[in-house]
């Protein structure tokens, strides 16, 4: 069996070095719901913690799905940075950006990097050679496949919104169809949700605009269709399938929430062939600061 940690959305905070000229962009706009919100339930300590939990763990692999900061300011990149290179070897994690990691317009080097692809890149393989650009990501370990896609875009104030585009797809669609990944578990990661959310407030704002492009990709041909699809975005759990196949899409919830109802919370996927044998939750209890185990229900294990 092949274990696969899966932790997102995490909004780490650092004010370390900003100045007011920070601010002139949508860093405005975020700094109120900062103030009065995502500071108090958005945690590093949490955050940390959770770091420990996957290191006893002794999973195989760990990946991400984005937000891993708040405002795209240096100070957080550098503060993740230094966490997770206490953590994991340049072959245990991959990831994949959020929108908050991209929350203004990226300036990019001389190598067309952002700052995420800057910090991060030790994280960002391409075992793969499917494409020149940056993204999917990919990594091909024992019997598994991973293929990361980049939904993070900037946006105006107020809009979360994501898009791959075409060549990425296609690129996803190539490194899927190697002969590499056509023998292993496919796993695809994605910060933006694939299926909207019609009863969530604001969800034209949050969506991934062309998520019914990757969806008829994803599964116009069974033989390179991933046989898991994970990501994060909306901050709890939740098991979907991708239409018209019996592939899961299961959303994790974020990896550094304390809010009472909604605290922090990563995943466990489980794997023997090319089958998801079991989703376990691993949710914050802040009475003893520590991650205890649930099946996928969320009732706690034994």
């Amino acid at each position: 069996m092949i274990r696969i940690a899966h932790f997102s959305d995490i909004h780490v905070l650092s004010l370390e070095g900003v100045t007011p000229r920070d601010f002139l962009n949508k860093r405005a706009t975020g700094a109120v719901n900062l103030a009065f919100n995502r500071a108090r339930q958005y945690r590093v300590e949490i955050f940390e913690r959770l770091l420990e939990t996957v290191t006893a763990l002794a999973v195989d692999h760990t990946v991400c799905t984005g937000d891993l900061v708040n405002l795209a300011l240096p100070a957080e990149f550098t503060r993740v940075q230094a966490l997770l290179d206490a953590t994991f070897d340049e072959g245990s994690l991959t990831l994949v950006p959020g929108n908050h990691d991209y929350y203004v317009e990226a300036v990019r080097g001389a190598d067309d990097r952002t700052l995420f692809e800057r910090t991060f890149s030790k994280y960002l393989p391409h075992d793969l050679q499917v494409s020149d650009d940056i993204y999917p990501i990919t990594r091909v370990l024992p019997g598994i496949a991973i293929v990361g896609l980049s939904s993070a875009v900037s946006t105006p104030a107020f809009f979360a919104t994501g898009n791959v585009g075409l060549a990425q797809l296609e690129a996803a669609r190539r490194a899927l169809g190697s002969e590499e990944a056509t023998s292993r578990f496919r796993l695809l990661l994605i910060h933006h949700p694939l299926l909207s959310a019609p009863g969530r407030p604001l969800n034209l704002m949050r969506r991934l605009v062309d998520a019914d492009e990757v969806k008829d990709r994803l599964t116009a041909d069974p033989r390179v269709r991933p046989h898991l699809v994970v990501h994060g975005h909306n901050h709890v759990f939740l098991r979907e399938s991708l239409p018209g196949t019996d592939t899961p899409i299961i959303q994790v919830a974020a990896g550094s929430r304390h809010r009472v109802g909604h605290f922090a919370e990563f995943n466990v996927y489980c794997v023997e062939g090319d089958v998801l044998v079991g989703v376990e939750r691993h949710i914050y209890d802040p009475r003893d600061d520590r991650f205890v185990a649930h099946d996928e229900a969320g009732r706690a294990c034994a």
